[in-house]
């Protein structure tokens, strides 16, 4: 019987290589690469289309009503108070300059039970103003009330703000 020795392999192995050379670990780095690239891309359309829908406040547009379902049913006590906050459709006008800030106010607002009928941009004013339809008059004063101290109440304007039809007030947060 014989023992034959296997002799130890003179060079280290080479890792598995595909057709054109590049190694299959190269290969699976690239393509996690590119995965994440393409969800970068994929969540920043995303963030911007919620921010469009949500209302930005930034882009110069008058954003499309954002509808908000309350699970309330009941009528407030007594009458004197006005409607309730969601019977109320706000449109949140950015009149400061700073970016966002309609987007923010109308979140606050629907935080506070608020039909948000859209954001926007109003030319530059010092001062945050409430200004409700006729008979909307109770509905400033608590509107006015919610959004801060300093929120002055004025009239309506005339003519109405681009993108004021389907609402009952306009709150423009000023410098």
């Amino acid at each position: 019987m014989s023992v034959f020795a296997i002799p130890a392999p003179s060079h280290r192995a080479r890792p598995a290589r595909s057709n054109n050379g590049i190694s299959l670990v190269h290969r699976a780095a690239q393509r996690g690469v590119v995965l994440v690239g393409v969800a970068v891309v994929l969540g920043i359309v995303l963030l911007q289309v919620i921010d469009k829908a949500g209302g930005g406040g930034g882009s110069g547009s008058i954003s499309p009503p954002v509808t908000s379902s309350s699970a309330s049913t009941t009528k407030p006590a007594s009458t004197d108070a006005g409607r309730p906050p969601a019977e109320v459709r706000v449109l949140a006008l950015n009149g400061s300059g700073v970016n966002g800030a309609a987007a923010t106010l109308a979140n606050e607002l629907r935080g506070k039970g608020y039909s948000i009928a859209g954001t926007g941009n109003s030319p530059l004013q010092n001062g945050t103003t409430v200004a409700c339809r006729v008979k909307f008059e109770k509905e400033a004063t608590a509107l006015a009330t919610t959004v801060g101290v300093g929120t002055e109440v004025t009239t309506f304007p005339v003519p109405d703000p681009a993108g004021s039809e389907a609402s009952d007030c306009v709150v423009i947060r000023g410098k």
